[in-house]
Protein backbone atom coordinates (compact mmCIF):
# COMPACT_ATOMS: atom_id res chain seq x y z
CA UNK A 1 0.00 0.00 0.00
CA UNK A 2 1.54 3.41 -1.01
CA UNK A 3 1.94 5.92 1.59
CA UNK A 4 0.19 9.27 1.31
CA UNK A 5 2.57 12.34 0.49
CA UNK A 6 1.16 15.39 3.03
CA UNK A 7 1.80 18.96 2.93
CA UNK A 8 2.84 20.08 5.62
CA UNK A 9 -0.64 21.82 6.86
CA UNK A 10 -3.84 20.04 6.10
CA UNK A 11 -5.75 22.34 3.83
CA UNK A 12 -9.53 21.28 4.66
CA UNK A 13 -11.13 22.96 1.03
CA UNK A 14 -8.99 20.86 -0.31
CA UNK A 15 -9.99 18.01 1.64
CA UNK A 16 -13.73 18.67 1.02
CA UNK A 17 -12.97 18.73 -2.30
CA UNK A 18 -11.62 15.21 -2.57
CA UNK A 19 -14.31 14.26 -0.68
CA UNK A 20 -17.23 15.98 -3.01
CA UNK A 21 -14.67 14.00 -6.18
CA UNK A 22 -15.03 10.68 -4.64
CA UNK A 23 -18.90 10.91 -4.06
CA UNK A 24 -19.18 11.95 -7.28
CA UNK A 25 -17.19 8.82 -8.21
CA UNK A 26 -19.16 6.37 -6.17
CA UNK A 27 -22.45 7.59 -7.49
CA UNK A 28 -21.32 7.01 -10.78
CA UNK A 29 -20.44 3.81 -10.33
CA UNK A 30 -16.64 3.88 -10.65
CA UNK A 31 -15.11 0.56 -9.22
CA UNK A 32 -11.86 2.17 -7.52
CA UNK A 33 -13.87 4.54 -5.59
CA UNK A 34 -16.45 2.12 -4.76
CA UNK A 35 -13.94 -0.27 -3.38
CA UNK A 36 -12.25 2.41 -0.89
CA UNK A 37 -15.75 2.56 0.50
CA UNK A 38 -16.25 -0.35 0.65
CA UNK A 39 -13.25 -1.31 2.21
CA UNK A 40 -14.59 0.21 5.28
CA UNK A 41 -17.72 -0.28 5.41
CA UNK A 42 -19.04 -3.97 4.49
CA UNK A 43 -22.64 -2.61 4.81
CA UNK A 44 -22.02 -0.20 1.32
CA UNK A 45 -23.73 -2.06 -1.09
CA UNK A 46 -26.98 -2.24 0.07
CA UNK A 47 -27.40 1.31 0.42
CA UNK A 48 -26.75 5.24 -1.65
CA UNK A 49 -22.93 6.69 -0.61
CA UNK A 50 -23.46 9.40 1.82
CA UNK A 51 -21.38 12.51 1.97
CA UNK A 52 -21.07 11.35 6.00
CA UNK A 53 -19.84 7.92 4.78
CA UNK A 54 -17.21 9.30 2.12
CA UNK A 55 -15.90 12.10 4.49
CA UNK A 56 -15.36 8.77 7.08
CA UNK A 57 -13.68 6.85 4.21
CA UNK A 58 -11.36 10.46 3.25
CA UNK A 59 -10.58 10.87 7.49
CA UNK A 60 -9.42 6.86 7.51
CA UNK A 61 -7.04 7.24 4.59
CA UNK A 62 -5.25 10.42 6.46
CA UNK A 63 -4.86 8.38 9.36
CA UNK A 64 -7.70 9.72 11.49
CA UNK A 65 -10.26 8.09 13.15
CA UNK A 66 -13.35 10.18 12.37
CA UNK A 67 -14.11 13.40 10.03
CA UNK A 68 -14.50 15.63 12.85
CA UNK A 69 -10.54 14.76 13.81
CA UNK A 70 -9.10 15.24 10.12
CA UNK A 71 -11.58 18.86 10.43
CA UNK A 72 -9.67 19.42 14.27
CA UNK A 73 -6.33 18.72 13.04
CA UNK A 74 -7.02 21.42 10.07
CA UNK A 75 -7.54 24.09 12.63
CA UNK A 76 -4.67 23.25 14.43
CA UNK A 77 -1.30 25.26 14.13
CA UNK A 78 0.97 24.62 11.56
CA UNK A 79 4.11 22.96 13.45
CA UNK A 80 1.70 20.92 15.69
CA UNK A 81 -0.22 19.82 12.62
CA UNK A 82 3.11 18.40 11.05
CA UNK A 83 4.28 16.47 13.82
CA UNK A 84 0.91 14.68 14.44
CA UNK A 85 0.93 13.87 10.33
CA UNK A 86 4.84 12.51 11.07
CA UNK A 87 3.34 10.36 14.36
CA UNK A 88 0.74 8.93 12.46
CA UNK A 89 2.75 7.58 9.08
CA UNK A 90 5.65 6.67 11.31
CA UNK A 91 3.04 4.41 13.31
CA UNK A 92 0.84 3.06 10.68
CA UNK A 93 2.07 3.75 7.36
CA UNK A 94 -0.07 0.53 6.27
CA UNK A 95 -3.28 2.57 6.41
CA UNK A 96 -2.23 5.11 4.08
CA UNK A 97 -3.48 5.31 0.40
CA UNK A 98 -2.89 7.63 -2.66
CA UNK A 99 -5.85 9.69 -2.90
Amino acid sequence: MAVQSFPSRLNLKDIEEQVRHMLDRVRRGDAKAFARWYSLDSEARTRHPRKADIQYVIAREHGFKSWQSLKDSCATTPGTQSQSLRQRVSRDPGRMKLI
